[in-house]
C-alpha cells in the first residue's frame, strides 16, 4: 500500500415613456432571474470560509483540511464499508471548479483523496450494492439521502457517498481484463429526480481498473446539496458516459 502525502405625453415624451417602462419590465423580468440564480447557489457549511472571504483564511482553511486528511485512519474509513484499503494518495491540487463552487480565491490550492479498495466482501456489497438497473439518466422521485450505488451501463457499480467530512464517488469494475477512465462529481439541486450532469465539482485522473477493483476520489464536503456522480469509460476517440449514481449529502 503506498500513501502519499453565483400627463398625457407628446408623441416624443410617449416614445421616452414606453421605452422607460419597458426597460422596466426588462428590469423586473431579468431581476427574479439573478435572484434565482444566486439563491441556487447553496451555503457553505459551518467551518467553510464565506464566499469571497480574504484568500489568507482560505488557505488557512486549506491547510487544516489537509492535516486533517493526513491524520485520518483511512483503514477504519473503509472498514466502515466493509472495504479494506489497498492504496491511499492524498493529492495536493488547485481544482478551479471546486474553488468556484465555494466561493474561493481560483488559485487556491487543496487536496483531493484518491483510494483503491477492495469491497469484495459480504458486509461492502449489502452496504454499496447497486439499488438500480443500469442508467446514465436514472428517473426518481426525488433524491434520496445518504449512499446511493447504481449499476453502470459498463460492469460494476457507481457510488456516491459521504464519509469523514468528505463527498466520495467510487467504481467498482466487475468485468474482465481492464478499462480505463476517470471519476467526476457534479452538483445538482437537492430537488433532482435524475442523476444528470450538473455544474462540476470534482475531476479525478485518468486511472486503470482492473477486474473486482474499486477506485475512488473525494474531497471535503463544503455544501449540501445533490451530488452526481459519473464514471467515464476511455474509448477510441475521447470518453463516454458509462454510468451515474446521485444523493443529496
Amino acid at each position: 500500500m503506498s500513501r502519499s502525502t453565483s400627463p398625457r405625453p407628446t408623441a416624443r415624451r410617449r416614445t421616452a415613456v414606453c421605452l422607460g417602462a419597458a426597460a422596466l419590465v426588462l428590469g423586473l423580468a431579468v431581476a427574479p432571474t439573478s435572484s434565482a440564480v444566486a439563491a441556487a447557489e447553496p451555503e457553505n457549511l459551518p467551518g467553510v470560509p464565506d464566499r469571497g472571504s480574504p484568500a489568507d483564511v482560505w488557505e488557512a482553511w486549506a491547510a487544516d483540511e489537509r492535516a486533517e486528511a493526513d491524520a485520518t485512519d483511512w483503514d477504519a474509513d473503509a472498514a466502515a464499508r466493509g472495504c479494506t484499503v489497498e492504496e491511499v494518495q492524498v493529492v495536493d491540487e488547485v481544482d478551479a471548479d471546486y474553488n468556484r463552487a465555494m466561493g474561493a480565491p481560483a488559485d487556491l490550492a487543496t487536496h483531493r483523496v484518491e483510494l483503491v479498495e477492495d469491497c469484495s466482501s459480504a458486509e461492502a456489497e449489502r452496504l454499496m450494492g447497486a439499488e438500480q438497473e443500469a442508467s446514465t439518466d436514472v428517473s426518481t422521485l426525488a433524491l434520496s439521502s445518504g449512499t446511493s450505488c447504481r449499476s453502470t451501463h459498463g460492469p460494476g457499480t457507481a457510488c456516491v457517498y459521504k464519509s469523514s467530512g468528505r463527498i466520495y464517488a467510487s467504481w467498482k469494475y466487475r468485468g474482465s481484463g481492464s478499462v480505463s477512465g476517470f471519476l467526476r462529481i457534479y452538483q445538482i439541486p437537492s430537488s433532482s429526480s435524475s442523476c444528470y450532469r450538473g455544474s462540476t465539482w470534482l475531476t479525478g485522473p485518468s486511472r486503470s481498473w482492473s477486474s473486482g477493483m474499486t477506485r475512488s476520489i473525494s474531497k471535503t464536503k463544503t455544501t449540501t446539496t445533490g451530488y452526481s456522480a459519473h464514471i467515464w469509460k476511455k474509448v477510441t476517440f475521447g470518453h463516454t458516459d458509462w454510468g451515474s449514481a446521485c444523493s443529496k449529502l
